[in-house]
């Protein structure tokens, strides 16, 4: 029984917090997607879009988000392994 309940208590935890780093992962992508376009209308056509929110944010924000959310999930993955 008590292993029962310990399985259980895994699983229910398991999705939601797999979930969030799936949600980091794809805003990551996201941003990483928006800079490459930017750049390359920018690089392309005669526009000239700015990107708000600094170069810090553009530069590292995608790949902090993947990272984070690459690492987190598969330390889900281990931690909660399914029998």
């Amino acid at each position: 029984m008590t292993k029962k309940v310990i399985k259980e208590s895994k699983q229910l935890a398991h999705p939601k917090l797999k979930f969030l780093f799936d949600v980091f992962i794809s805003i990551g992508l996201v941003l990483l997607v928006v800079k490459l376009v930017v750049l390359f209308l920018n690089k392309v056509t005669a526009m000239e879009i700015g990107l708000y929110g600094g170069s810090f944010f553009w530069n590292f924000g995608s790949l902090i988000l993947m990272v984070g959310g690459g690492i987190g999930s598969s330390m889900l993955k281990e931690k909660y392994k399914q029998d």
